[in-house]
């Protein structure tokens, strides 16, 4: 007999009443930038924070939390560690210890999930009396059956009545998509560093009518796999036609009455199987460890190699330390994908409905939008709504006096102009991008799954996307800025700055803040390898030398050392206090190892050396800073 399980659930989802009507719950909950719940559970967690809930709300819960962390972060696991404090302070009881992974161990989060997972089946079986199944505890690998999830329905090449555009491509798993059109794709690096070092490239997206954003928001991008690779795959690893159509259901229950609750990934009308290895399973991805588990039960062994196969997909499935050391070499190391594993071990061909069980999801990328809405209008000479108003006026003028509107001139150009541009309300945007290209230690050449898509994207094509709120704010114009952004970080940033341009433009000129007048002009640092290779948006920072300081290392330009951006928040250390003083907020961005943490401490260096203050106390207002939100990383990787 084993445990009874409900379908997992987004925790904004659960309400309070619903939570106390449970009476054992399983959390597994992630951590975001300074320590933040995800997206999808801070409506949950604001509602499990409130100062007048009754400390005995929870008493009947019996409960377990397992964080996913990453101890680049200085608040590793943060999220986790205050969900599992707030239970117990509304009187739920915890059955198991707090589990705390970490996606930078060797063996990932299943270095810490193992022992905790078999800790935690046994603790529940001793408080409820149920024994657990084998699958339930997932102890022994050889004894699991396949997950199958999805059930598959072959259609044939012909178009079924029903079919998806490409613009629903996706739309089943998120809710507020929109299809962008790509009007500008350009390097931003010289030709040599592209080739020899790495691309950057800015993406200009024109979103449809109605859709608009903020300086400091994020874009939810969507990618598509390598035609190629998708190509090659179903028609050489599968042997199937790429073009045929399949309609994927969830699957039924082991109870074989029942089907699944949870959302599926797949839309209910039919797909190509192109449509389905390029948008929605990723076979360029990495796979989990139960993926060759999968394989290993489908090895033919009428080929001499199939029992080898099987021998040695079984051994990367289990969860031996010398296991898990081979599959980290073979595979996680190596960034060998889900697709080469299926060339390597090609006896193995589980079904269709079993394998897209088994297969990494596609999952978005996300992108700090590297430009406000107000700049890339400014700057575009000749828009459709000037095009438009141009030509209505020329249509006016030349039909006579009883066409022309009043007043004439460049007032009626204008008038239009204003009127034609709120029916054509859209907005583009820029995407700052570093193209991932690497080369493993075994010689194998690897890139990245959206920034090689983005790279690939022509003027004209689409991107399926989304908008989501940022982490960054523009304070008020009294607020002074220090912004530190090596790299592609300066996205938010750019964002920020153009916003605060226009900002300032609108007020008459800088000198009409008293700060300004005083001197006290907002910070930028920034950060790159060589001057002339890849200094990103060199061009545009002069234009705002009025309100805002930029300072600039390059990593590469010097022969007896490298110079970071700490190392320059040191040299100017001086204007730093001064902001500071006056109430600045620091916005890092960037990578999140070990940037954010050495800025801290240059920090904290010139607080010692300008203000005089003790380590600790330095410390202590930085800290204090980001408790109050005014300190805030926003870093990724």
């Amino acid at each position: 007999m084993g445990f009874a399980c409900s379908d997992p659930q987004a925790l904004n989802d659960l309400d309070l009443p619903g939570l106390c009507q449970l009476r054992s719950a399983l959390f597994v909950v992630s951590t975001t930038g300074q320590g933040d719940p995800p997206v999808n559970m801070r409506r949950f967690w604001q509602d499990l924070k409130i100062a007048s809930l009754p400390k005995t709300l929870l008493s009947s819960l019996r409960f377990a939390v397992f964080g996913l962390g990453d101890t680049h972060y200085r608040e590793f696991n943060y999220a986790a560690r205050k969900l599992h404090a707030r239970l117990q302070g509304l009187g739920a009881t915890s059955f198991v210890r707090l589990g705390l992974g970490d996606d930078q161990h060797d063996f990932g989060f299943e270095q810490e999930l193992d022992p905790w997972a078999e800790a935690m089946w046994s603790s529940y079986a001793e408080i409820t009396g149920v024994q657990p199944s084998a699958a339930d505890t997932h102890r022994n690998a050889e004894s699991l059956s396949p997950d199958r999830r999805y059930d598959v329905d072959m259609l044939g090449l012909e178009v079924p009545a029903a079919t998806p555009d490409d613009c629903d491509i996706h739309f089943s798993r998120k809710a507020a998509g929109f299809q962008a059109t790509v009007v500008d794709n350009r390097s931003l690096c010289s030709e040599l560093h592209a080739r020899t070092q790495q691309d950057v490239r800015n993406i200009r997206l024109s979103t449809p009518a109605g859709i608009s954003y903020r300086a400091g928001d994020v874009c939810v991008v969507w990618p598509k796999a390598n035609p190629k690779l998708v190509q090659r795959f179903i028609s050489e690893t599968l042997g199937l036609d790429p073009r045929t159509y399949v309609r994927i259901t969830p699957s039924a229950r082991g109870d074989g009455q029942t089907k699944c609750n949870t959302v599926s990934i797949f839309p209910e009308v039919p797909l190509t199987l192109e449509d389905v290895f390029s948008s929605y399973v990723d076979v360029s991805a990495v796979p989990a460890r139960h993926f060759f588990y999968v394989l290993s039960l489908y090895t033919n062994n009428e080929y001499q190699e199939g029992e080898a196969h099987s021998k040695k997909l079984r051994e990367f499935a289990s969860r031996t330390l010398e296991a898990k050391d081979a599959l980290y070499e073979y595979c996680k190391r190596e960034k060998r994908s889900a697709a080469e594993v299926m060339w390597d071990f090609w006896t193995a061909r589980p079904p269709l409905a079993e394998l897209l069980s088994c297969l990494p999801l596609m999952r978005p990328r996300r992108y700090s939008i590297a430009s406000c809405p107000k700049w890339i209008r400014a700057s575009s000479m000749d828009t459709p709504a000037s095009s438009a108003a141009q030509f209505w006026r020329s249509y006016q003028e030349a039909c006579g006096p009883r066409w022309r509107c009043k007043p004439v001139g460049r007032a009626t150009t204008d008038v239009l102009e204003r009127r034609f541009a709120a029916l054509s309300d859209s907005c583009n945007l820029d995407l700052c991008v570093a193209v991932v290209k690497f080369t493993t230690r075994n010689g194998r050449d690897c890139e990245g799954l959206c920034s090689s898509f983005l790279e690939r994207a022509e003027c004209g094509s689409s991107v399926v996307c989304s908008f989501e709120s940022g982490s960054l704010a523009l304070p008020p114009l009294e607020v002074p800025l220090i912004m530190v952004c090596p790299g592609t970080g300066l996205s938010p940033c750019r964002a920020l700055v153009q916003e605060r341009h226009f900002e300032i433009q609108s007020k008459g000129s800088s000198s009409s803040n008293g700060r300004f007048r005083a001197g006290l002009r907002d910070l930028m640092f920034l950060g790159f390898r060589h001057e002339s290779g890849d200094f990103l948006y060199a061009e545009e920072w002069g234009e705002f030398t009025s309100w805002l300081s930029v300072y600039t290392a390059f990593s590469r330009d010097h022969e007896d050392k490298k110079v970071y951006v700490q190392d320059i928040i040191e040299e100017h250390g001086g204007e730093v206090c001064d902001l500071l003083d006056a109430g600045a907020r620091v916005y890092v961005c960037g990578r999140s190892h070990p940037m954010p943490a050495q800025v801290f401490d240059s920090f904290v260096e010139v607080l010692q050396l300008h203000r005089r203050l003790s380590l600790e106390a330095a410390t202590a207002r930085l800290r204090n800073m980001q408790r109050a939100q005014q300190y805030i990383c926003d870093t990724w990787g």
